[in-house]
This record gives structure tokens, sequence and C-alpha cells, in this order.
């Protein structure tokens, strides 16, 4: 999982590593994505209420990207929260991966809301 993430995202190992064990909860669910038992991706739920769940984490490992898994990734889950009784299904992406906005339009996502985040070097801070 960390390797995925970290090479899917682009952030070091160390700072995924320490991302994980901070995101730790029992309603806190990774699923692994495999491929003739070879890891290819994985992604994350957030099951915030019996019938609500947040869909996060997303990736597919560099080598298997853009061969389809990602929307088929995204599709098991969905399909595995509807037969859970998941009455609302949201899903969390930074909205400048165009990449990932077009492939959750494309399975019937809408966008409902947007989040800025501010970052600021430590060198800044007086």
């Amino acid at each position: 999982m960390i390797i995925c993430s970290s090479q899917a995202f682009g952030d070091s190992e160390t700072w995924t590593r320490n991302y994980f064990a901070r995101t730790r909860e029992p309603e806190r669910v990774s699923y692994i994505a495999l491929n003739n038992l070879d890891p290819i991706g994985m992604i994350r739920v957030n099951y915030v209420s019996r019938d609500t769940a947040v869909i996060h984490d997303l990736c597919v490992l560099p080598l298997h990207q853009g061969k389809g898994y990602g929307r088929k990734i995204l599709n098991g889950i969905v399909k595995l929260l509807l037969e859970q009784k998941c009455s609302t299904i949201r899903l969390g992406v930074v909205t400048d991966n165009r990449r990932a906005l077009n492939l959750y339009h494309s399975i019937g996502f809408e966008v409902s809301s947007e989040f800025h985040y501010y970052v600021i070097s430590t060198n800044a801070v007086r």
C-alpha cells in the first residue's frame, strides 16, 4: 500500500507511511487490487455512517496505469458499497487531477463541492 500510494501520488514513502498511520481507524478500510495475485493498486473507503461511505486514495501503480485498472477498481468498490446498502457514496479527489476527474465523471460521479488547500513552506513562517 505504501509503495503504491507513494509512487502514484508522488509522495515519499516516509510521508505515506505516516499518513497511513494517522488515518488508521476501524471505519476506514483499505482494499488491495490484484492481477494474478500481484498487487497493482488500492483504494480506501471511510465508512462515516451506516449508509454513507467516502472513497479516497484510489491509486494504481505507475507500471499498470493506462490499462483500465482504475476504472475496474472504482466500479468494483461502488458495486460493493451498493451491496452493503450505502445510500450515499462520496469521493475525495485532488481537483487538479484531470485524469481522475474524467474517470469519476465517466462513471457517474458529479462535483458537489470543491475545496482548496493552502501550503506554506516552513522557511516562510515568521
